[in-house]
């Protein structure tokens, strides 16, 4: 392993070990996302419109149903003329219609395709929900870290004031760094109101994806080691191309759209509807059968027909460039992610190894210097903030980092480590 990834896997363990009190029991990554694999109500509803588009296909590949009909004809009004008279009779007819051949498969093809695509749509919903979880979850990380460092501001900034009062009671300091180390205090713990709203914003962002109900806040978020990543990006593009499932549900509606284009085109060529009839005669007249067929005349073909095949064709269209608009989509979201991951670690590399490591030690002679007056409150407050500042910046480049890695495993699904 690289010797910056060495370093950066250190400084995860570190915090870790910092943060999280012996045998609690953290929240992880991958619990929370087998519960939203679970439990999720959009995978659900992706998965019962699967189920929808696969009983459709019965449907399109069937026949009309038949038609019974039955009649009287009676002679008068007077009386029921039945048997009495010769133009008294009761009729029975049975009729079904039959497509012109080809029609029924292309429409059990389109359907097919349709049910293929709602599938793949299932994967693509299941890697949205992680990638949403994800993000959610290096929020929550994010929040919980910004909490403790502003704690251990705080717990500084009480040192500082406690100092700026003994020196003001003594009078040989000023008021202006009472009043000022003060203000430091008030700030940071506004800064710990507004990073409490953001870790219940992520909380309450993980419960709705997982389909939590529980009103009580989820547990510490464990620090896991940096996700390896040793991909370049030609080959993330070209594995995400290939699998994306995204990409294979276009391809389905693609199919889906030929086949509904071709079934357009038959409509020019009519369906046939065989209609046999039964009349029951009277008056010791003897029985009479029929058998007529009816054929649909397309007078009106320009608005009807020839506009399905235009409208066939414009969906066809459509469907195209969808697919091509997602492969571009795809594309630039990977080399964008990947642009985010490459300038993270190095942003990373720059505060653990030089930035953080000076700014620490100028903490304890800071406040020595403040309190026997050489360096005044402005001073020393500089002095305090840029280590936290530093590694709040460092955490906050590390989430970025892996909010953008699971991005990208939105498209390309789960990546092996590699050496």
């Amino acid at each position: 392993m690289p010797r910056p990834m060495r370093l950066l896997g250190l400084a995860w363990v570190v915090g870790m070990l910092v943060a999280s009190p012996a045998g609690a029991q953290n929240l992880t990554l991958k619990d929370l996302i087998d519960q939203a694999l679970k439990n999720n109500p959009d995978i659900r509803a992706a998965e019962a419109r699967a189920a929808a588009a696969d009983e459709k296909i019965s449907q399109e590949a069937s026949l009309a149903d038949p038609m019974f009909s039955a009649g009287y004809q009676n002679e008068g009004f007077k009386k029921y003329t039945y048997g009495d008279s010769q133009y008294a009779w009761w009729m029975f007819s049975l009729s079904q219609t039959f497509p012109f051949p080809g029609k029924r498969g292309l429409q059990r093809e389109a359907a097919q395709y349709e049910a293929s695509s709602a599938r793949a749509t299932i994967e693509s919903m299941r890697r949205d929900v992680v990638g949403r979880v994800s993000q959610a979850y290096y929020d929550l990380v994010l929040a919980t870290k910004e909490l403790d460092i502003i704690q251990a501001r705080l717990s500084l900034a009480a040192r500082l004031e406690d100092a700026a009062l003994a020196r003001y009671a003594a009078g040989t300091g000023m008021q202006e760094d009472v009043i000022m180390a003060q203000a430091e205090k008030y700030m940071l713990m506004e800064n710990q109101a507004m990073a409490k709203a953001r870790r219940d914003s992520a909380e309450a962002m993980l419960k709705r994806e997982t389909g939590s109900q529980d009103v009580n806040p989820l547990a510490r978020p464990a620090i896991d080691p940096p996700t390896p990543f040793a991909y370049t990006m030609d080959e993330l593009v070209q594995r995400a191309l290939a699998g994306a499932p995204e990409l294979s549900e276009r391809r389905q509606m693609i199919s889906a759209s030929e086949k509904r284009l071709a079934r357009a085109r038959k409509e020019a060529w009519p369906d046939i509807t065989i209609m046999p009839q039964y009349y029951r005669l009277g008056g010791g007249m003897e029985d009479m059968w029929a058998l007529t067929a009816s054929i649909p005349l397309p007078l009106f073909y320009r608005g009807k027909q020839g506009a399905a095949i235009a409208e066939s064709s414009w969906n066809l269209t459509s469907a195209q460039m969808e697919l091509e608009a997602a492969r571009l989509r795809i594309t630039s979201e990977i080399r964008d992610n990947f642009a985010v991951i490459t300038s993270s670690e190095r942003v990373m590399e720059l505060y653990r190894s030089a930035l953080i490591p000076k700014a620490r030690q100028n903490i304890d002679a800071a406040l020595a210097l403040f309190a026997t007056g050489r360096i005044n409150a402005s001073q020393a407050l500089a002095t305090l903030k840029a280590p936290y500042d530093y590694e709040l910046s460092l955490w906050q480049q590390q989430v970025q980092r892996e909010k953008a890695i699971a991005r990208i495993k939105v498209y390309t699904g789960d990546m092996e480590a590699k050496p």
